[in-house]
């Protein structure tokens, strides 16, 4: 019996599914050192305008 090919991905697609992975727990780490740099960030909220009268 001959040893079977085993069906793996494409050797890219590991690679950017690594990455994707990495740059998430990245951005977890970097919440928990750095939380006012997040905070900071300009998120869509809908601010009032404030009335200069």
């Amino acid at each position: 019996m001959e040893p079977q090919k085993k069906n793996r991905p494409n050797s890219l697609v590991i690679i950017l599914f690594a990455l994707i992975i990495l740059m998430i727990v990245i951005y977890f780490i970097l919440v928990m050192f750095f939380p006012t740099v997040f905070d900071l960030m300009n998120t869509g909220e809908i601010k009032p305008i404030p009335q200069n009268e």
